[in-house]
């Protein structure tokens, strides 16, 4: 049962709290969660998670990496005041990198954790060896949905619906979250909800994924990034020096491929890795993962 996500109440609280460190920085206290040896891999996780996203280096730890997973500025421990700004954000993982004197990473920046990803690149290259961006926001970002639909949304009591859902009705589940997370034509998305539910490893996915903490320990991140996400047009994308590795899905229904697009065509030297017909989930999508493979491949090039 990893992080213990599917305990209820206090003790899904408290395991979630075991499973992490809060250490005092000069910025301010950042709580992390760390996995096995270096090299390691800095994730920035998305929108809205915390520590317990480590989850998504499985792969990564596979395959040699150790992995570090801060919970970004208003998630879990991490308080807001330690960094509203994605540029403070990232100076705040630097100095958690002090802390733990470790001197290079590559980052990995998931969704709602690329803005914080691209920060911590432009800003330190010199920790940097490379840098991941996975279906991750590279500019600005609203929502199609007015705020007030999207906190409904993301409020404890929908996750609890989302997640007593898919362990009641998986079907009906799954099929609305790839509806909702993609662009795909009906057919698609009835044809990769059977293929998702006769999967254990990606339904177990799904499982971790709504099984998270209350949304009320995730709040004041999610508010803040929601805020920050529209200005995010001022990434400093060109001043990313690092070799740099931008994974996207065609049928993105949460991040459209555009962000790919500008990232990889405004970062010197990006290489782009399209996922036909991937969504927002890659892990979830169609293919045999290759998106991983080439992730890996480019962490043994930049970081082993």
């Amino acid at each position: 049962m990893p992080f213990g996500l599917k305990a209820p109440g206090a003790n899904r609280l408290a395991a979630l709290n075991a499973a992490s460190e809060v250490i005092e920085t000069p910025r301010g206290p950042v709580e992390f969660a760390r996995h096995g040896d270096a090299p390691y891999v800095l994730i920035f996780h998305g929108t809205p998670q915390g520590h317990h996203a480590s989850y998504f280096g499985e792969p990564l730890r596979a395959a040699g990496f150790g992995t570090i997973t801060p919970s970004r500025p208003g998630y879990l421990r991490t308080p807001l005041e330690t960094g509203r700004t994605f540029a403070d954000q990232a100076d705040a993982a630097a100095a958690l990198l002090d802390e733990l004197e470790i001197d290079q990473v590559a980052a990995y920046g998931i969704s709602g954790g690329g803005p914080s990803s691209i920060e911590f690149a432009a800003r330190h290259p010199q920790r940097v060896k490379g840098l991941i961006l996975e279906v991750a926001i590279s500019s600005a970002y609203r929502p199609q949905v007015s705020r007030l639909t999207v906190a409904l949304a993301m409020s404890s009591l929908a996750f609890w619906a989302q997640g007593k859902l898919l362990r009641r009705t998986p079907r009906l589940a799954v099929g609305q979250m790839v509806k909702m997370e993609s662009t795909l034509d009906s057919a698609d998305v009835m044809r990769i909800t059977a293929n998702v539910i006769a999967d254990p490893e990606k339904m177990d996915i799904l499982h971790q994924l709504f099984d998270g903490p209350p949304f009320g320990r995730l709040r004041a991140g999610f508010e803040n990034d929601m805020e920050q996400f529209e200005s995010a047009d001022r990434l400093p994308l060109d001043q990313v020096q690092c070799p740099t590795l931008v994974v996207h899905g065609t049928h993105d229904g949460d991040v459209p491929f555009a962000h790919a697009e500008h990232a990889a065509n405004t970062i010197p030297g990006a290489e782009l890795f399209t996922v036909e017909r991937g969504w927002h989930l890659l892990a979830l999508s169609d293919g045999d993962n290759a998106y991983q493979a080439a992730e890996i491949d480019f962490l043994q090039a930049h970081l082993s």
